[in-house]
C-alpha cells in the first residue's frame, strides 16, 4: 500500500482519522495526503455541483480561506506524533469537485473522521461525507472515536450473497487470517432466504477468497443494518467490514444503503470495501 489519504475539514476530530492513518502507514511505509476541500461560498450548491465540479472566479474572502487552511494543514502535518511518518499537505476546492479532488489522489485507501450518529463530516451543504463511501474508488476506513492502537482482532464481516463478492479481492491492509473471520447474515422480516444456502454462499465466498477458518452467524432483525451493529456490539467487535455498490441516483434512493445506515450509527471503525 503505497498511499493513504485523510480528507479533512480541520476539525478537532481530524486527528482521529490521522492517527489511525500514520499507525497504518509506519506498517507498510506509505505516504499520507492530507486533503483538505477549501469551500467556496455558493448559496445554491448540491450534491451533482460538488461532484462534477464548477468554474467560478475567486475572491478576495476565498483566498484568504486557503491560506488559513493553508497553513492549518502544514501545522497538522508537522505535528511531532508524525515525525516519522511522510505527510504530504494538498488543497482542494468545492469549485473542482469533491469527489473530482479525492480521486484524482489514486489512494490505496482513504481514512475518514466521522462525528458519530448526528451524521458524517460536513464538506458542504447538501453533501456528507456518505457521498465518498458512495464514489470512492477504494476502500474506505471511517473512524469514530479516538483509537489508542488499531489493531483489530474481533472483525465482523457483513455480508448480503451478492455474487460480485465472491470475486477475489485484496484488503487494503492485513486483516490478521489467524483469527477466525466472524461473518454476519441479517435475516430481516421480508427475507425469505434459507439457512441452507445462506452457508452454502459463504463456503463458495471463503473458498474463493483462500480463507479456511471463519464462523458464520445468521441473525434474525427488523433491519440489516440494526442487525449487524447488534451483532457487532454482542460480540464486542472493533472493526466491521462491509462492502457497498456504491449506488448513485433513483435505485440508491430507492433501496438505501446498508453500509451508510451503518456508518452514521456505529460506534466502532467501518471498512467499506467496493464490491
Amino acid at each position: 500500500m503505497k498511499t493513504i489519504l485523510v480528507p479533512t475539514d480541520l476539525s478537532p476530530i481530524t486527528t482521529y482519522a490521522l492517527d489511525v492513518a500514520a499507525e497504518i502507514a509506519r506498517t507498510y511505509t506509505s505516504e499520507i495526503i492530507l486533503l483538505h476541500t477549501v469551500l467556496y461560498d455558493i448559496p445554491s450548491l448540491g450534491v451533482a455541483d460538488c461532484v462534477t465540479g464548477l468554474s467560478l472566479d475567486m475572491g478576495p474572502l476565498y483566498e484568504e480561506a486557503w491560506k488559513d487552511a493553508e497553513k492549518a494543514l502544514h501545522d497538522l502535518a508537522l505535528n511531532p506524533a508524525y515525525a516519522d511518518v511522510t505527510i504530504t499537505p494538498k488543497l482542494g476546492s468545492n469549485l473542482e469537485g469533491l469527489i473530482n479532488a479525492i480521486n484524482e489522489q489514486h489512494a490505496d485507501l482513504i481514512v475518514l473522521a466521522s462525528k458519530g450518529a448526528s451524521g458524517l463530516l460536513e464538506w458542504i451543504e447538501g453533501s456528507h461525507a456518505e457521498l465518498i463511501t458512495r464514489f470512492a474508488t477504494c476502500p474506505v476506513l471511517v473512524v469514530k472515536d479516538p483509537v489508542d492502537s488499531f489493531n483489530p482482532q474481533q472483525i465482523v464481516f457483513g455480508v448480503d450473497l451478492d455474487d460480485e463478492l465472491k470475486k477475489p479481492h485484496l484488503f487494503p491492509f492485513r486483516l490478521d487470517d489467524q483469527f477466525c473471520r466472524q461473518y454476519v447474515y441479517v435475516l430481516t422480516p421480508t427475507d425469505s432466504r434459507q439457512p441452507e444456502g445462506i452457508r452454502e454462499w459463504v463456503a463458495d465466498f471463503t473458498e474463493a477468497n483462500d480463507i479456511d477458518h471463519y464462523n458464520l452467524k445468521i441473525v434474525h432483525d427488523h433491519t440489516v443494518p440494526d442487525g449487524i451493529l447488534n451483532y457487532a456490539q454482542s460480540i464486542r467487535a472493533d472493526l466491521i467490514v462491509l462492502y457497498t455498490h456504491g449506488h448513485t441516483g433513483l435505485r440508491h434512493w430507492i433501496e438505501g444503503s446498508v453500509a451508510e445506515d451503518v456508518l452514521n450509527h456505529s460506534p466502532i471503525p467501518v471498512l467499506i470495501m467496493r464490491a
